[in-house]
């Protein structure tokens, strides 16, 4: 029996056709599952970094940054203290050196308002020139000295809170700067004019120059003796700092 070849074609095709169509379909099925298991994959990457990221917590805080701040010892009343003690040389020298000072001026007053005979004014004049240049001295090298080592203590207006000795104390150093250094004006004056007498004395001033420059010394002699007894007279001076 002879084979319909027109009838067997259109068979043919459409198997082959439906062969292609399956393939294909699996194809599909399995592209489709390997997307969703890299998909899956990424996705459990993901919170597994954001669960570790989660239980690791904040960062802690370092040590330094948090602890509180230390807090500095309180040097304060030592240091003034300290500056009170190192203020007593050039305090100390001051005084014979003005005592001197103040009778040598104080012979001139005298003498303009006729208290005095001008013998009597020359005696007070070489009494209280026994020993002066020695006593300016000793007030210039304590002087020099506290210039070297400073104070260190605050002054009242820098204090801030402060115990109340403290403060008192601070206020003790101000006062006895402020002696010091109208002393020291004073003093300078004073060892001007004791210099003057010693060129009298030795011929290198004349007698007329050296009672110009006397009358010169004894106006600012008067001015700066006045400074220095108001400075002494302050009332912080009377308080006592604590030991240093």
């Amino acid at each position: 029996m002879g084979v319909d070849v027109g009838s067997a074609a259109p068979a043919r095709l459409l198997a082959l056709t439906f062969l292609v169509g399956t393939v294909l379909g699996l194809l599909g099925v399995v592209v489709w599952a390997s997307a969703v298991d890299d998909d899956g994959d990424d996705a459990t990457l993901r919170a597994s970094s954001s669960s570790t990221a989660d239980e690791s917590g904040p960062e802690p805080p370092d040590d330094d940054a948090s602890a509180p701040p230390q807090q500095s010892a309180d040097t304060r009343a030592a240091r003034c203290s300290e500056a009170a003690a190192a203020l007593e040389a050039p305090l100390g020298a001051a005084r014979p050196a003005l005592r001197q000072w103040d009778v040598h001026v104080d012979a001139m007053n005298q003498l303009v308002v006729g208290e005095i005979t001008l013998q009597q004014a020359t005696t007070f004049w070489n009494q209280t020139r026994v020993g002066a240049q020695r006593n300016v001295d000793r007030f210039q090298k304590a002087w020099t000295a506290l210039e070297r080592t400073g104070v260190d203590c605050p002054a009242p207006a820098l204090l801030g809170p402060a115990p109340a000795a403290v403060r008192s104390c601070s206020r003790l150093v101000e006062a006895e700067l402020g002696v010091a250094r109208t002393a020291r004006t004073s003093i300078d004056t004073w060892d001007t004019h004791v210099q003057h007498m010693d060129m009298l004395r030795m011929g290198v001033l004349s007698p007329e120059k050296a009672t110009e420059m006397w009358l010169s010394m004894w106006r600012r002699g008067m001015r700066d003796l006045d400074a220095y007894r108001a400075a002494a007279r302050h009332p912080a001076l009377d308080v006592e700092c604590p030991d240093p």
